[in-house]
């Protein structure tokens, strides 16, 4: 395996220490993500919340920080699903979070379980994107929130190690398929010409 083709799957799955460092990148690099993505949400501390594919745990600690609302996470990496539960040791043992492995295209939680769903930068790796949505639309409740922070194709192509394992989508194309799977959808410019949000109503 080349060292190109190495670090693509770390960002898909992060294991072992090209996973940390991975995730370390993230974390750096998704700031503006991250806001963006809080700024969505407009989370109450009622609310019930699903971070889908969580990494080291990074954002999920900020946000159980900032607001009262119970949190969920569900995550590929078995190595991540350790660090972010070391990271977030407080918010679980108060019962605040519950983080497990998990695909979005397999949620394990009832109709209608979450007022609010989001995820950064996983919807490049997930196997089926309409099987995914029609999840998430599952398990959210009416008036709930789906937050898809991404890159756009432009900004991927300009990197090395996306060129392969790296499924990239328009706005137009994310968009279209948030329809189908019964949301309504706004797109949300983060920075021009290197990422944006989806925003998908129920």
């Amino acid at each position: 395996m080349s060292i190109v083709t190495y670090i693509g799957a770390q960002f898909r799955k992060p294991t072992g220490l090209g996973g940390k460092l991975a995730a370390f990148v993230m974390n750096r690099m998704n700031g503006a993500q991250y806001r963006a993505v809080e700024t969505a949400l407009k989370l109450a501390d009622s609310d019930t919340v699903l971070d889908v594919g969580f990494g080291n745990g990074y954002l999920l600690e900020r946000l159980a920080a900032r607001h009262g609302s119970r949190f969920y996470g569900i995550e590929l990496s078995d190595d991540m699903l350790r660090a972010a539960s070391v990271r977030n040791r407080r918010a679980i043992a108060e019962g605040r979070m519950t983080l497990t492995g998990g695909d979005v295209a397999r949620l394990d939680f009832a109709d209608g379980f979450f007022d609010r769903v989001y995820t950064v930068n996983t919807v490049y790796f997930w196997s089926d994107l309409d099987a995914g949505l029609a999840e998430i639309c599952r398990v959210l409740k009416r008036g709930g929130v789906f937050v898809n922070a991404v890159y756009t194709r432009e900004f991927l192509d300009g990197l090395r190690y996306t060129k392969r394992g790296f499924a990239k989508y328009s706005p137009e194309e994310l968009a279209a398929a948030g329809e189908r799977s019964g949301f309504s959808v706004e797109i949300v410019p983060i920075a021009s010409g290197k990422a944006y949000c989806v925003v998908c109503r129920k």
